[in-house]
């Protein structure tokens, strides 16, 4: 099923590409998510959040994103279905799921994604209900569009 509506073209960038070299690429490809390789592997993600998260700290734009990149690679089987990427998205606070086929990486699963694919007038309260954000005791829910998704 997840087949069906991830993306197959999977644009990677490489564990010493430099900030400068992943942004132009989610420019390029008008995306904000990238999975990283080291040689033929995966190794992690970055997204544009994370980028705008580093400006802080990094020196120049020639830094190699390597010490920035999430490592924690959440993926799912493309034999899943809809419901267990939502319930894996909701755990993990994620928007984005690299799913596998056995050991490897064949495409990415979005929320806007399942949006598109869904025909469900209620799934953007779904959504609402999955992501919600908590700092401390206070309780907001989270913003969800297409310009986030």
């Amino acid at each position: 099923m997840l087949n069906e509506i991830m993306s197959k073209n999977i644009i990677y960038g490489n564990i010493n590409d430099s900030f400068k070299d992943i942004s132009k690429l989610m420019k390029k490809h008008n995306i904000g998510f990238i999975p990283i390789k080291d040689d033929n592997n995966y190794v992690g993600v970055i997204t544009d959040r994370d980028i705008c998260l580093a400006i802080s700290s990094i020196k120049s734009t020639s830094d190699p994103i390597k010490d920035y990149i999430t490592n924690n690679i959440i993926s799912i089987d493309v034999k899943s279905n809809i419901d267990d990427a939502l319930d894996k998205m909701g755990k993990y606070k994620i928007k984005r799921l690299l799913v596998k086929e056995k050991d490897n990486i064949v495409g990415i699963l979005s929320l806007s994604d399942i949006l598109e694919f869904s025909n469900d007038d209620n799934l953007i309260y779904t959504f609402k209900t999955i992501f919600y954000i908590h700092d401390n005791d206070h309780l907001d829910t989270a913003e969800i569009d297409e310009f986030y998704l």
